[in-house]
């Protein structure tokens, strides 16, 4: 676990570590850029934009790079984090 800051981060990494008791790897990400982070705005349900998309495209190889046997994605319903995820060519 790496820069984990605040209570709410905190509590998150130690629910995902005591899931299980066997060893894994949790990789956690954000979406790629926003059409709204263009405009300095946050929120709302904008899709990816065109260097959002090129992130997803990097964070695909960089997963692919991983070599992770049975890859679980979860995300949330929104336009971006689905974007994101669609890149990974895995199911989420």
């Amino acid at each position: 676990v790496n820069r984990v800051a605040d209570h709410i981060q905190s509590r998150i990494v130690y629910y995902l570590m005591n899931i299980h008791v066997t060893p894994r790897s949790i990789y956690l990400c954000r979406h790629g850029e926003s059409e709204l982070n263009l405009k300095g705005r946050i929120g709302g349900d904008p899709g990816l934009s065109p260097r959002g998309r090129e992130f997803a495209k990097s964070l695909a190889q960089f997963i692919s790079d991983q070599n992770i046997k049975d890859l679980k994605v979860w995300t949330s319903q929104m336009k971006r984090t689905i974007q994101t995820a669609e890149a990974l060519g895995v199911p989420y």
